[in-house]
């Protein structure tokens, strides 16, 4: 990134990731006889959803910003943006980033029990791999 072009603002997804991180806490807590749990995991997985489109739609930004032909990045397929964010340091486990995409994928296709459960608890390995990418994204 050179000094005169401007950052990206990163605050959006500090706060979806601190809403994520607010859902999964209360759910967690949540007995699970009581009859707001349901609830309380649609908010997970609607945080899950938000926090993920976001995360992809910046790391993308961010690699834009950094490249030498911006369009060439946003060209880029899903699987080759994950390869170009390792390689820039800002991905460790890109296999991960596969799981979770498939995981939205599923909450806009398909919403049954079992996989609402599935998808809130990895919610909560998500929000890791989230909170790790927004450091990254900030030390860009």
């Amino acid at each position: 990134m050179s000094p005169s072009t401007p950052s990206i603002d990163l605050t959006p997804l500090s706060k979806a990731i601190d809403a994520l991180a607010g859902a999964l806490h209360y759910w967690h807590i949540e007995p699970d006889d009581s009859p707001r749990k349901p609830h309380l995991r649609a908010g997970v997985i609607q945080s899950f959803e938000f926090t993920y489109e976001l995360s992809v739609r910046l790391l993308r930004r961010v690699l834009m910003e950094r490249a030498a032909s911006a369009p060439a990045i946003a060209d880029l397929s899903f699987n080759d943006l994950l390869r170009t964010a390792a390689d820039a340091a800002l991905l460790s486990e890109p296999l991960g980033w596969r799981r979770w995409r498939d995981l939205r994928n599923r909450t806009s296709h398909s919403y049954d029990e079992t996989q609402a459960q599935e998808i809130a608890l990895a919610a909560t390995a998500f929000l890791e791999d989230a909170r790790t990418l927004l450091q990254r994204l900030r030390s860009a």
